[in-house]
């Protein structure tokens, strides 16, 4: 069966933030996945498409510490100030900070927060793009049981989220990275007012996000987790966003949303084992900007989260792109829906707390 998917320029403007500081932080031995070289050739793949002029750059913002401690707890951000003091090394096995690491990551996280504001304000899109990433940093650090923090020093998407619950807006989170985003579900493992949808390959790295781990006392039903097996692509993961994702947010009715786009999920990546291409990077955005067009999201802010190879520059091009309006594409794909017992477990999470009825059997 082949789809036809076009997009109309209806958003006129992308703001992406880009701060050369992000450099600063890195492993000298330049042998770490996660190092300057990632974003900044990300970034340099948008400079040079044709959607360069609907982007507006900004640099980051001042740190505000009193939103960073919405975020994280106090002992979390003096330990890592203190860390951070002793110059470079590893905290933990794959994580490592110098001396410059907490002054980027407070201005980082302190922008997610007010980009959230802005866009709110403007109804435009902002695209955060920080290093280090933060989606496994949970209020206390190492989250849900996870043995590190997973490259993450501060979790900026937590920190959008939060500005759009302080403006009074129900938020939702859509992770697409192939980790499980185990710092921003215990950040809001009991905040109703958040669903969480987390995509993530299962049997890896954080070991976390069973589809069992529906959220907290009085929060049940509001995290969505959906591990995949390894080789999961775009039938699988363009057949959720119809058949699961498109339904919640029609239930849930989101007036904010944060994307965490982890573009690991590439066929692409080199750390992970998932098929995902441009396509479904392509309608997950469109699916947002259309909700954004209409008038229903208010605030929509996307942040940057894994990506270690050349799926990165693909996939962040191609959602960009997308928000934009400038992709149109055919494909020739039999959607599907993924393999596992983990479809008949979400179809009685969906029933059970939504109220759908959903079939997720071949």
């Amino acid at each position: 069966m082949i789809h036809y998917i076009y997009y109309i320029v209806v958003c006129l403007l992308l703001n992406v933030v880009y701060d050369e500081i992000h450099k600063l932080h890195l492993d000298p031995s330049g042998r770490h996945p996660e190092n300057p070289r990632r974003v900044e050739e990300a970034f340099s793949v948008l400079k040079k498409s044709e959607v360069w002029s609907r982007i507006k750059v900004h640099g980051t913002f001042e740190s505000d510490f009193e939103k960073l401690k919405l975020i994280h707890s106090k002992s979390y951000i003096s330990f890592i100030e203190e860390e951070c003091g002793r110059g470079f090394h590893y905290i933990d096995s794959d994580t490592y900070v110098n001396e410059k690491t907490f002054y980027i990551a407070s201005r980082f996280i302190s922008t997610s927060y007010y980009a959230s504001i802005k866009s709110l304000e403007s109804s435009e899109p902002w695209l955060i793009m920080p290093r280090p990433p933060g989606h496994h940093a949970g209020r206390n650090g190492c989250a849900m049981g996870a043995p590190t923090l997973g490259f993450c020093i501060f979790n900026n998407s937590a920190a959008a989220a939060q500005a759009m619950l302080d403006s009074g807006l129900r938020t939702l989170i859509i992770d697409f990275d192939a980790h499980h985003g185990n710092g921003t579900q215990d950040i809001f493992w009991n905040e109703p007012r958040v669903l969480h949808i987390d995509l993530h390959q299962e049997g890896i790295y954080p070991g976390t996000g069973d589809v069992g781990d529906i959220g907290g006392i009085g929060a049940e039903g509001s995290k969505i987790n959906i591990p995949l097996p390894a080789f999961t692509g775009d039938p699988e993961y363009l057949w959720l966003l119809d058949n699961v994702i498109k339904p919640l947010i029609e239930v849930f009715k989101p007036e904010g949303v944060v994307v965490s786009a982890g573009f690991d999920s590439h066929v692409g990546d080199p750390l992970t084992m998932l098929h995902v291409t441009e396509y479904t990077y392509s309608a997950i955005a469109s699916t947002i900007m259309d909700l954004m067009n209409s008038g229903i999201v208010k605030s929509f802010v996307t942040i940057l989260e894994g990506g270690y190879g050349e799926g990165l520059n693909m996939g962040l091009k191609a959602y960009v792109e997308s928000i934009l309006g400038f992709r149109c594409f055919k494909y020739d794909l039999k959607l599907k829906p993924p393999r596992g017992v983990v479809v008949r477990e979400l179809s009685n999470v969906l029933r059970d707390y939504w109220g759908l009825s959903i079939s997720l059997t071949d």
